[in-house]
């Protein structure tokens, strides 16, 4: 197996062994149990900003592993799964909103050792960042949007188009392997090949039980809501921001995070090619590459438009 295909197999696979110098931790915060990976030098020997990532809906933290390999050793950094996604729990009562996982990841933000930080949000998780570095202007040091959810005043109806023949028969039963590799290759991955075994038999494991893909379609309805929309709250922020996507996402266009890095005062814009919704899967290295030079402050050329 090469390097590739084996931080492939950790990212779609999160039931196999975690890599050498990731750990696995738990903590409570603002109501939800949350499970996250903790990876890279302790903070006193990293030479660079540390980094939260949030992954998308609906995934799992170890999406982020061959990103954080590929980076090094320069970040400290720490991926939690999202509420109601994988190890996490719900957050308290019926409450599915967008609006209460923005709570949760601020409360868990504010209980992690980084007094200050990088969010790297794709998708859902993008969407996340960019509301906590709203809230929590002070502690985000530096924003990535990969593929980012919630950057236009309405849900795209394209991507609706994509979710709603996987999400309305699960309301009834579980997915099948069929029906998940399918979504795979049409939303996510230009390299259909990407939708391999471990990641089709992980997904149809996160879906089989009927609380939590009640979750799940709770969550996927949450997205078309207007609280999911951080639309407005572009020209608000104040920070260094990067938006990077695949050129070839089904789900939201590159034409998308081009129009709001233009919203976003001083943002960088950048694409990747022949890559679909989850560059840090699919395009791991190119992203990382970004993401060093952009965290690290070395990017000097004009981005890719």
């Amino acid at each position: 197996m090469s390097e590739r295909e084996r931080l492939l197999s950790e990212a779609t696979s999160p039931g196999k062994p975690l890599p050498p110098g990731v750990s696995e931790r738990f903590l409570k915060a603002g109501g939800v149990s949350f499970r996250y990976l903790v990876g890279g030098p302790t903070p006193e020997t990293q030479s660079d900003v540390p980094i939260l990532y949030l992954h998308g809906y609906p995934t799992w933290a170890e999406v982020w592993l061959p990103v954080a390999k590929s980076l090094g050793n320069r970040h400290s950094w720490i991926a939690p799964d999202l509420p109601c996604h994988h190890k996490s729990s719900a957050p308290p009562g019926k409450d599915r909103s967008i609006s209460a996982y923005r709570r949760a990841i601020a409360a868990f933000a504010d209980a992690i050792p980084f007094p200050r930080f990088a969010v790297v949000g794709n998708s859902l998780g993008g969407a996340l960042g960019t509301m906590l570095a709203i809230d929590r202007p002070d502690r985000v040091e530096k924003l990535v949007l990969i593929d980012a959810a919630g950057l236009t005043p309405k849900f795209p109806g394209r991507t609706a188009r994509l979710y709603i023949p996987f999400v309305i028969p699960a309301i009834f039963r579980a997915p099948g392997p069929a029906s998940v590799r399918k979504l795979l290759q049409k939303a996510v991955f230009v390299d259909s090949r990407l939708a391999d075994e471990g990641w089709v038999a992980t997904t149809v494991e996160e879906w089989k039980s009927k609380a939590r893909r009640k979750d799940y379609v709770a969550t996927g309805s949450a997205l078309r809501r207007p609280d999911a929309s951080v639309a407005a709250d572009l020209p608000r922020l104040r920070i260094p921001t990067l938006l990077v996507w695949g050129r070839q996402d089904p789900q939201f266009s590159w034409q998308t995070g081009e129009a709001a890095a233009r919203l976003i005062p001083g943002a960088r814009f950048a694409a990747i090619e022949n890559c679909g919704h989850f560059p840090m899967v699919e395009k791991p290295e190119e992203t990382a590459r970004l993401l060093t030079e952009f965290l690290s402050g070395t990017a000097q050329r004009e981005a890719k438009r």
